[in-house]
């Protein structure tokens, strides 16, 4: 009798894990939503320049730092965008495995991808918002050959969608 309560007790917590676990990813997203937003209204439009960089025409100094920077900040009220796709040309052929992901400026959210001739759309939470129908990206080897359009669309409705299309040739 103790082992089927502990049976039980076990689903429960299983169904209740279950329920709990799209309300904690909506909450999430939220909250990094959230964060997002703060920053951007705390970015300062004119910042002034970096002591560390050479003025125009100079090289840099073996003891300033080369690191890479992150893009220009999103001025502010600036909508985010969809710049283009990565991994992908208008036009060109694909084969074999390919990882197909966004380049974006700003906080672009959740986007949900469309691919012609399929009817399940795919989504992806956080950049690099990488189109993966199958783990690590998309085994082109699935779908029969012939011409595509991938869409990625954002489900903030002020971001426009952007669409590319392509040949599979496998």
């Amino acid at each position: 009798m103790d082992a089927v309560r502990r049976g039980y007790l076990g689903l429960i917590l299983f169904i209740a894990a279950l329920v709990l676990m799209p309300l904690l990813i909506v909450d999430y997203h939220r909250q990094t939503e959230a964060k997002a937003d703060d920053r951007r209204s705390a970015a300062v439009v004119d910042t002034p320049p970096d002591p560390t960089s050479p003025a125009d025409g100079e090289a840099l100094s073996p003891t300033a730092s080369a690191a890479p920077t992150s893009a220009a900040p999103v001025a502010l009220g600036a909508t985010p965008l969809i710049v283009r796709f990565l991994g992908v040309e208008d036009g060109r052929p694909l084969k074999g495995d390919v990882q197909i992901t966004l380049d974006t400026e700003g906080d672009v959210g959740v986007v949900n991808y469309t691919l012609s001739g399929f009817s399940t759309p795919w989504l992806a939470l956080s950049p690099p918002y990488l189109f993966a129908p199958h783990p690590g990206g998309w085994h082109t080897a699935a779908a029969p050959n012939g011409q595509y359009t991938l869409t990625a669309t954002p489900v903030d409705t002020r971001i426009s969608p952007r669409s590319v299309t392509f040949l599979v040739q496998n």
